[in-house]
């Protein structure tokens, strides 16, 4: 289930990078809006939050 507490990943790419890097996935869904993606759930955590920012920095 979702909670307020997850950080939520809409990218395969970006929730690879996440995971490749240590942080823990919680939950994959499928998207509601397109059946053929995935959503993916993280801890919402310091941890998690710095290696987002470094990914979505990475990416610029």
């Amino acid at each position: 289930m979702r909670s307020e507490k997850d950080y939520v990943c809409f990218s395969q790419t970006m929730a690879g990078f996440l995971m490749t890097r240590g942080c823990k996935l919680k939950n994959i869904k499928r998207s509601t809006k397109d059946n053929s993606k995935f959503v993916y759930y993280f801890p919402n955590t310091d941890y998690v939050l710095n290696h987002a920012e470094e990914y979505i920095e990475s990416r610029k």
